[in-house]
């Protein structure tokens, strides 16, 4: 697959049903007008009709099969801690807030989703998953440093704006990290490594795309024009893929606006890097230095998170 940023280097037949820069024929999947299309994965031409990968009921089924393992698995993780004698006295809202606790638990949740994502839409998609989802590895590789930059940027731009903008003093996520030196380390290293990718899979690789291709039917069916799927489709998609990203963090910054549109900015960019370089590893990337860049904060302003209470400062 050729690289996204080398089109203007090929010449390209134009067909009624593609943006006017075909930025988005990497969404769409179809054995006939695309045969010979660079921007779309070999593998992924395998259906003797056109199809969208993903589509809404597809993101649908994704979100409805995390919400149901993520409650599943909680309760079921707050009813096993009451069992083990370090959790035995707690009740349940300290237990769903204790970090020792709940993120090995939630590691495990997100690996059981990602197993049964993978093996549930390969089956219906029937294709590679990770090549469906446009996972894209080798785009990332080529472009790492730049990618970690945009990450560290990122943290230390979001870290700079709340200095101006009102933050809330007690945020759940600080308090969260503040039972123990080993619950603040637990939630560094997952939210730096299974956090970013299960969020990144959630929302630029479901969510984003099959906006997209919601768009891209409307166009192929002749309801809006190409310059409106284009124009219109894809800042709407991206808007509509941050703000429920910020909203599901709400709850860590005590629903306080100026976090939330901090996150919201950080999708924004995410799914402008998703798009750009066809990756999603290339998302999830940026997601995971940036992230590293809060808990990096965090973890210096504790000395190595041994003097927890300085967080609340």
């Amino acid at each position: 697959m050729q690289d996204p940023t080398s089109r203007h280097d090929l010449n390209l037949n134009p067909t009624p049903a593609s943006f006017p820069d075909r930025r988005d024929d990497r969404f769409l999947i179809d054995s006939s007008p695309f045969e010979n299309d660079p921007f779309v994965d070999p593998p992924a031409i395998r259906s003797p009709r056109v199809f969208d990968i993903p589509g809404v009921v597809h993101t649908f089924l994704f979100f409805a099969l995390a919400i149901f393992i993520l409650l599943v698995g909680e309760f079921a993780t707050v009813a096993i801690g009451r069992q083990l004698s370090p959790f035995r006295h707690e009740d349940f809202s300290t237990l769903a807030g204790d970090a020792r606790l709940m993120i090995p638990a939630q590691a495990l949740q997100y690996l059981v989703l990602l197993v049964l994502t993978a093996i549930l839409f390969g089956a219906i998609w029937r294709q590679p998953f990770w090549n469906a989802i446009h996972w894209n590895a080798p785009a990332a590789a080529k472009r790492w440093l730049a990618l970690i930059g945009l990450g560290i940027l990122l943290g230390f731009g979001s870290s700079l704006a709340s200095n101006y903008l009102p933050m809330p003093k007690e945020a759940p996520i600080l308090n969260d990290l503040m039972h123990s030196t080993t619950g603040a380390w637990l939630m560094f290293i997952f939210g730096t490594t299974g956090a970013p990718l299960i969020e990144e899979l959630g929302f630029r690789g479901f969510l984003l795309p099959s906006l997209l291709n919601l768009f891209r039917g409307l166009e192929r069916r002749q309801a809006i024009s190409p310059a409106t799927a284009a124009g219109v489709g894809i800042p709407v998609s991206i808007l509509l893929t941050s703000l429920p990203f910020a909203l599901l963090h709400s709850l860590q910054v005590s629903n306080a606006w100026a976090p939330i549109l901090l996150i919201g900015v950080v999708s924004i960019v995410l799914c402008l890097v998703r798009l750009w370089t066809n990756s999603l590893a290339a998302s999830t990337l940026v997601h995971a230095t940036y992230n590293f860049c809060l808990f990096a904060g965090m973890l210096v302003a504790s000395d190595g998170f041994r003097h927890l209470d300085k967080l609340n400062n």
